[in-house]
Protein backbone atom coordinates (compact mmCIF):
# COMPACT_ATOMS: atom_id res chain seq x y z
CA UNK A 1 0.00 0.00 0.00
CA UNK A 2 1.11 3.56 -0.56
CA UNK A 3 -0.18 7.15 -0.55
CA UNK A 4 -1.06 7.08 3.14
CA UNK A 5 -3.06 9.98 4.50
CA UNK A 6 -4.86 10.87 7.68
CA UNK A 7 -8.31 12.46 7.68
CA UNK A 8 -10.69 13.67 10.37
CA UNK A 9 -14.40 13.00 9.92
CA UNK A 10 -17.02 14.68 12.10
CA UNK A 11 -19.95 12.50 13.04
CA UNK A 12 -23.22 13.33 14.82
CA UNK A 13 -23.74 13.60 18.58
CA UNK A 14 -20.19 14.41 19.68
CA UNK A 15 -18.54 11.55 17.79
CA UNK A 16 -15.50 12.02 15.57
CA UNK A 17 -13.18 9.72 13.68
CA UNK A 18 -9.53 9.88 12.73
CA UNK A 19 -8.99 7.83 9.60
CA UNK A 20 -5.70 6.38 8.45
CA UNK A 21 -6.34 5.56 4.81
CA UNK A 22 -4.00 4.18 2.16
CA UNK A 23 -4.27 3.71 -1.55
CA UNK A 24 -3.34 0.19 -2.62
CA UNK A 25 -1.15 -0.64 -5.60
CA UNK A 26 -4.32 -1.40 -7.61
CA UNK A 27 -5.74 2.09 -6.87
CA UNK A 28 -8.30 1.08 -4.24
CA UNK A 29 -8.55 2.56 -0.71
CA UNK A 30 -8.51 0.79 2.66
CA UNK A 31 -7.68 1.68 6.22
CA UNK A 32 -8.54 2.07 9.86
CA UNK A 33 -10.84 4.56 11.59
CA UNK A 34 -10.46 5.38 15.29
CA UNK A 35 -13.80 6.43 16.79
CA UNK A 36 -13.94 8.97 19.61
CA UNK A 37 -16.80 10.29 21.70
CA UNK A 38 -16.08 13.75 23.08
CA UNK A 39 -12.35 13.14 22.72
CA UNK A 40 -12.30 9.65 24.29
CA UNK A 41 -11.45 6.60 22.19
CA UNK A 42 -14.40 4.19 21.89
CA UNK A 43 -13.44 1.84 19.13
CA UNK A 44 -11.65 1.10 15.90
CA UNK A 45 -13.13 0.17 12.53
CA UNK A 46 -11.16 -1.55 9.81
CA UNK A 47 -12.53 -1.01 6.34
CA UNK A 48 -11.64 -3.17 3.40
CA UNK A 49 -10.70 -1.96 -0.05
CA UNK A 50 -13.11 0.43 -1.70
CA UNK A 51 -12.96 1.53 -5.37
CA UNK A 52 -12.41 5.25 -4.66
CA UNK A 53 -11.56 7.67 -1.87
CA UNK A 54 -15.15 8.95 -1.89
CA UNK A 55 -16.49 5.39 -1.57
CA UNK A 56 -14.07 4.67 1.29
CA UNK A 57 -15.13 7.83 3.17
CA UNK A 58 -18.82 7.05 2.59
CA UNK A 59 -18.26 3.53 3.96
CA UNK A 60 -16.47 4.85 7.05
CA UNK A 61 -19.21 7.42 7.72
CA UNK A 62 -21.92 4.75 7.40
CA UNK A 63 -20.20 2.18 9.63
CA UNK A 64 -19.09 4.81 12.17
CA UNK A 65 -22.64 6.18 12.41
CA UNK A 66 -23.97 2.65 12.94
CA UNK A 67 -21.33 2.05 15.62
CA UNK A 68 -22.13 5.34 17.37
CA UNK A 69 -25.90 4.71 17.37
CA UNK A 70 -25.39 1.22 18.78
CA UNK A 71 -23.08 2.44 21.54
CA UNK A 72 -25.40 5.31 22.48
CA UNK A 73 -28.31 2.86 22.59
CA UNK A 74 -26.34 0.57 24.93
CA UNK A 75 -25.37 3.49 27.17
CA UNK A 76 -28.99 4.62 27.30
CA UNK A 77 -30.14 1.10 28.25
CA UNK A 78 -27.48 0.86 30.97
CA UNK A 79 -28.42 4.23 32.45
CA UNK A 80 -32.10 3.24 32.53
CA UNK A 81 -31.20 0.01 34.34
CA UNK A 82 -29.22 1.97 36.94
CA UNK A 83 -32.19 4.28 37.55
CA UNK A 84 -34.64 1.40 38.11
Amino acid sequence: MYAAQQLLVELPDGWSSRIDIKQTSNGRYAGVAELNLQGLKWGVLVFMQQPSLDAALARVRLRASQFARERLSLLDAESRMLLD
